[in-house]
């Protein structure tokens, strides 16, 4: 049987990944998809240590950012992709078997339908540290989305797909799901795969960013979706401390780019005020992290509660800081 092999455009936006980046072009270049078939796209962003040399080693094209901005940066990816699926991936990621990209480009193609591909759950490795533990045995990297069920990834402990979505088929390697614009969670990031020409139908530029256009996609019909029974590493955070500094920083950033965004977290204000007294009296997150705990062994489980409390505080001081400045900002014009 023939095997096909259609072109894949490889977009990575960075900033100073010299860290990072080697691992995640390697684990690309490791895949056992021809490497004719694709094109590696970095995204630099006026990185001033070794980022470019490293891509450059391994055959990466380099297109120019500048703009300070990961979202400016996809949508330059995208713009100079010539393939037919595009494959967005962030520098901190990492494909872990040689044969992910084959896998998700064959479901793919079987299911013409679908609008893109990404894996369901986080890899998990005993030997990371708690916090890149606990957002692999979660699923996450943010207690609200948990509880406010917008997370598109499984725990760990989890085998079946029980996250917002009808499920059409449930396939060895795949659950065909269907959303519409008010269940879509976080989709199309850490790892997507789509075609190209349904990507550039949306309002891709100035900013690519991957929930809007998804969900661009899914109110204009195309709205089924292949989530991959696969993992994907991620380095979310080495420390506690990190990731709560890395939230704090994606709420800000969220707030700031507001009048850009058309994917706003819908959910009614009694499930937002009972998604944050469940963090606040951390009964729930212990319970929850006491299940996982005794179905799959890690410390790292314990963490959910502090972090849950830790999480209401950080996001609750960044909202009322972010709208005082601006109250403090029309008052100041208006004077």
């Amino acid at each position: 049987m023939k095997i096909e092999h259609p072109a894949i455009s490889v977009i990575i936006p960075t900033f100073n990944g010299e860290k990072r980046i080697g691992d995640c072009l390697e684990s690309i270049v490791k895949q056992d998809y021809p490497r004719d078939k694709m094109e590696i796209l970095v995204v630099d962003d006026d990185s001033t240590d070794r980022t470019v040399e490293i891509a450059k080693a391994y055959g990466a094209k380099i297109l120019t950012n500048g703009y300070r901005n990961i979202e400016r940066g996809k949508s330059i990816g995208l713009e100079q992709a010539n393939n037919e699926f595009i494959f967005l991936i962030d520098d901190d990621n990492r494909l872990p078997s040689a044969d992910w990209l084959s896998t998700c480009v064959k479901a793919m193609l079987d299911n013409p339908e679908a609008t893109g591909a990404e894996a369901i759950y986080f890899r998990y490795d005993k030997n990371d540290p708690p916090a890149n533990r606990y957002c692999s045995l979660l699923g996450i990297n943010d207690p609200l989305a948990f509880y406010l069920n917008k997370r598109d990834r499984l725990m760990s402990t989890e085998n079946y797909w029980n996250l917002p979505g009808k499920v059409l088929r449930d396939e060895k390697d795949y659950f065909l799901v269907e959303f519409d614009e008010n269940n879509l969670p976080t989709v199309g990031s850490q790892g997507f795969l789509t075609r190209r020409e349904l990507l550039r139908q949306t309002n891709y530029k100035p900013y690519l960013f991957h929930i809007d256009s998804n969900l661009e996609l899914v109110k204009a019909g195309h709205n089924k979706y292949l989530m991959m029974k696969l993992d994907i590493i991620h380095l979310h955070s080495d420390t506690i401390g990190h990731l709560l500094v890395k939230a704090r920083r994606n709420m800000l950033l969220f707030l700031q780019q507001a009048n850009l965004r058309t994917y706003k977290w819908k959910t009614n204000r009694l499930r937002l005020l009972l998604a944050v007294l469940i963090m606040l009296t951390v009964i729930k997150p212990l319970y929850d992290s006491l299940r996982g705990f005794i179905k799959k062994p890690d410390i790292a489980w314990f963490l959910h509660p502090a972090l849950s409390l830790a999480t209401v505080f950080s996001y609750g001081f960044t909202v009322i800081g972010w709208y005082s400045k601006k109250m403090l900002a029309v008052t100041g014009k208006e004077t």
